[in-house]
């Protein structure tokens, strides 16, 4: 119990509530097909999201968390089985498509010293920022603290470790530069 409470220090009860209506509004509407589906995810993204501008394609199964903390331009693409996870805030620009599979987490976990033990440790928020017009290939996982530059692309299965630059293409574990568009 005293892990628990430890886990839960500085999040007041009224925000622990809404992180469970966030996450059982998501789970139940993230598996409709077709329209309906479609529409009730971004109506969710309307009411959820600190911004949400315009148009959100947000594909089936997709797990959000702490979506107070994310930014959704116009004209977004999220495809299926995405983990998005905005603890330490994630901010998308205009124009944006993510590919199938991706995971972007803005926290990370101090690994510094033997103990506590990692587990034990308060995640440490780092904002991620995806400029307008970046692409995300399947599979990617972007670290907390990014900022992928406008236009840039980030090829299938890379791990991006480190921004990038305008209107790159990026690839590998960890992603490199390969060429500018």
């Amino acid at each position: 119990m005293k892990f628990l409470l430890n886990k839960l220090k500085g999040y007041s009860p009224l925000y622990l509530i809404r992180l469970e209506v966030e996450a059982w509004c998501f789970m139940l509407f993230s598996p409709f097909p077709g329209t309906l589906g479609f529409l009730s995810r971004w109506f969710l993204g309307k009411v959820f999201f600190k911004r949400s501008h315009g148009f959100q394609w947000i594909q089936p199964s997709i797990v959000f968390v702490h979506t107070d903390r994310i930014s959704v331009g116009t004209n977004v693409g999220i495809n299926s089985n995405c983990y998005i996870n905005g603890v330490g805030e994630i901010d998308i620009g205009d124009y944006v498509l993510i590919g199938n599979n991706v995971t972007i987490s803005s926290g990370k976990h101090p690994i510094d010293n033997q103990s506590p033990s990692i587990f034990s440790r308060p995640t440490v928020p780092m904002k991620i920022s995806i400029e307008s017009g970046v692409w995300i290939g399947s599979g990617a996982v972007i670290l907390p603290g990014i900022t992928l530059g406008e236009g840039s692309v980030v090829g299938a299965n890379s791990v991006v470790t480190k921004n990038t630059e305008p209107y790159s293409i990026n690839v590998g574990i960890p992603a490199k530069l390969i060429r500018y568009r």
